[in-house]
């Protein structure tokens, strides 16, 4: 049985680690043994919590302090990562790595000669310097490297590497859930779903919720209701703005949710492809995403949403308002919302994720031309466009 060594360093509630977990259930699945490296989790399981056949191999990692305690906490973790990886590396095992985050798996991978694949998501790193050098390591010990959208695989150079694009997907359960409650809720809200960073556009929904105050809004941050608190100790939240912390359930937010935000800075975000709004769309809510990186490959400007940089605070006002007052144009854009998170098929997903790790030393497509490729842009639109251009 061939072993798989997969390492993640925050096992949260994001979505490039949903993702993952679906990799790793599929390798389980095909009959592969996983073992798994990633931090251990409070009060709140992360996705990652619970996969059935993975063998746990926990870390203990923390992001708390001032930046340089976080970052020697991160440099400690890394030695750990390579010093397990090491002692679990054998004959034949490969090492399978989510994000560009834990490098010191790479390293021991590299230093036994292991293939190595790289699941990148995003390339968001506070420090440059240390993004830098995590590229340059990623680019170094490489043997295969899986892109979550275009834009990533356009924007990265890896000459040694083996490159494909797995586009990510939605589970089966919660497409089915979306499916039978998509026109269920009131749908009165405007939602956006974020990181607790400035950068993820926090300050400009405070804004827009201050210029409807008509209108009520609702803001999930991954975080915990003290780091939330702490955060927006020196903001006003105006009483149209709920704010909740880390939800394990999100069905209830999509189903009250008439329109779907992401109005991230796209300088620090805009390699993301965004998995919420994948999830607003299979609900069939239209979304707003910002002109550039992975989210805006889901949206046609003007057919299933909008493309508008979050520091536009006017524009994305008057089109959040012409969505909530234009009943026609907001059950266009919901049918096309739908039919292209649609396209993101999970059959798909797990046949791309077997073939790359089932055949042979290093992870090669055998049956990519029998597999139709997820389409970014559905064959609907494409109908679409072709037809409004005769």
């Amino acid at each position: 049985m061939k072993k798989i060594i997969a390492i993640h360093l925050h096992n949260d509630r994001h979505g490039n680690t949903m993702v993952f977990r679906q990799s790793l259930e599929t390798l389980t699945e095909k009959g592969l043994d996983v073992h798994l490296i990633t931090n251990r989790t409070g009060d709140t399981p992360g996705f990652l919590s619970g996969i059935p056949g993975v063998q746990y191999h926990y870390i203990n990692y923390l992001e708390r302090g001032n930046k340089w305690r976080v970052f020697f906490s991160f440099l400690l973790a890394q030695m750990v990562i390579f010093r397990k990886v090491w002692g679990l590396l054998e004959p034949e095992a490969k090492v399978y790595i989510n994000t560009l985050l834990p490098f010191g798996a790479a390293w021991a991978g590299r230093l036994k000669k292991t293939p190595i694949t790289y699941h990148i998501h995003e390339t968001a790193i506070a420090f440059p310097t240390l993004r830098s050098f995590l590229l340059n390591t990623a680019r170094r010990t490489a043997t295969q490297v899986v892109f979550g959208s275009r834009y990533l695989q356009a924007k990265f150079s890896f000459p040694k590497a083996e490159k494909h694009i797995v586009h990510s997907c939605l589970p089966q359960s919660f497409v089915q859930e979306a499916v039978l409650h998509a026109n269920h809720g009131s749908r009165k809200t405007v939602l956006m779903i974020a990181p607790l960073e400035k950068e993820s556009g926090l300050p400009e929904l405070l804004e827009l919720a201050n210029q409807m105050s008509s209108t009520k809004f609702e803001l999930v941050i991954d975080a915990s209701q003290k780091e939330i608190d702490a955060y927006f100790h020196n903001y006003f939240i105006p009483d149209n703005l709920m704010v909740y912390g880390t939800q394990l359930n999100l069905h209830p937010f999509y189903q009250r949710a008439a329109v779907v935000l992401n109005l991230s800075n796209t300088e620090h975000y805009q390699d993301t492809f965004d998995f919420n709004i994948l999830q607003a769309m299979s609900y069939g809510r239209p979304v707003i995403v910002p002109l550039a990186g992975g989210a805006n490959e889901l949206v046609a400007h003007g057919w299933n949403g909008y493309r508008i940089s979050g520091n536009y605070i006017d524009k994305v006002r008057k089109h959040v308002e012409q969505l909530l007052s234009n009943k026609p144009l907001y059950a266009d854009m919901s049918c096309a919302a739908q039919l292209v998170a649609f396209q993101f098929k999970p059959e798909f997903f797990k046949q791309q994720v077997e073939d790359l790790f089932a055949d042979g030393t290093y992870f090669t497509p055998r049956k990519k031309e029998q597999l139709a490729e997820v389409l970014l842009y559905p064959a609907a639109l494409q109908e679409y466009i072709n037809n409004a251009r005769n």
